[in-house]
């Protein structure tokens, strides 16, 4: 595929996915990335909440019914549409603002994978005193993951995720984080897996209830700079 003047912009470098939610409305998130895919919304009751939470920079809020509903809202790029997000041996980076609550159970923010099989997925869980993000590789019947701990609910955070080998660095806000678990083996492909932005892979459970914007990832390892960069360029 061409190279364009989009991918050379500094932190675009590699990038495979860039959900920047311009659109600020409808069913649809479109990719900015090269690889152009497109997010569709998928739900069983109602339509996922836009908001404006800044100049120019919309949110969507899944599932905001709750506690009392459960309206299954997520997010589907098919997986023909994003082999570009099939990490297995290479390294390669994560980011995307949120804003959670915890309702008793472990939500997925996203993911492309399948449970101990293949692929990647990031979740939020709270155990009680401690508000946990993880990032898991699923390889053929095991898992490894790397987690990290202070994600403060129903507050705005940018999160951040490289994975360096079989080493992993979380960030929040553009800073370096404590990184706990590892090492990493690589995850099996997951080149026959959808992505998913709110829901387990069996889009049945594990809703995320809460607010997020602009996913991206990319095929290669982000600095530390680059980080701090993407917090800098603005509160969502």
């Amino acid at each position: 595929m061409a190279r364009t003047f989009y991918d050379s912009l500094g932190l675009n470098e590699d990038i495979q996915l860039d959900l920047s939610m311009l659109e600020a409305t409808g069913a649809y998130l479109h990719d900015e990335s090269r690889n152009h895919s497109m997010a569709s919304m998928n739900s069983t009751l109602g339509t996922p909440l836009w908001q404006q939470i800044a100049a120019w920079h919309h949110g969507i809020y899944l599932n905001r019914a709750y506690p009392l509903i459960d309206m299954r809202q997520y997010y589907d790029i098919p997986a023909a549409d994003c082999p570009n997000l099939d990490f297995t041996a290479t390294d390669y980076s994560l980011a995307m603002w949120f804003n959670w609550g915890f309702l008793g159970y472990s939500q997925i923010l996203i993911g492309k994978y399948a449970v101990d099989a293949r692929g990647w997925e990031v979740y939020l869980h709270d155990d009680g005193p401690r508000d946990i993000l993880t990032v898991r590789h699923h390889h053929g019947g095991t898992r490894t993951a790397t987690y990290s701990l202070g994600w403060t609910q129903h507050v705005w955070h940018l999160w951040g995720y490289t994975r360096i080998g079989a080493l992993a660095y979380h960030y929040r806000d553009g800073e370096a984080i404590t990184t706990i678990g590892g090492p990493l083996l690589d995850p099996n492909s997951s080149a026959a897996d959808d992505v998913r932005i709110g829901c387990r892979f069996t889009e049945d459970q594990n809703w995320f209830k809460g607010k997020f914007h602009r996913p991206r990832a990319w095929s290669r390892a982000l600095s530390a700079a680059e980080h701090r960069l993407l917090y800098r360029l603005g509160y969502p």
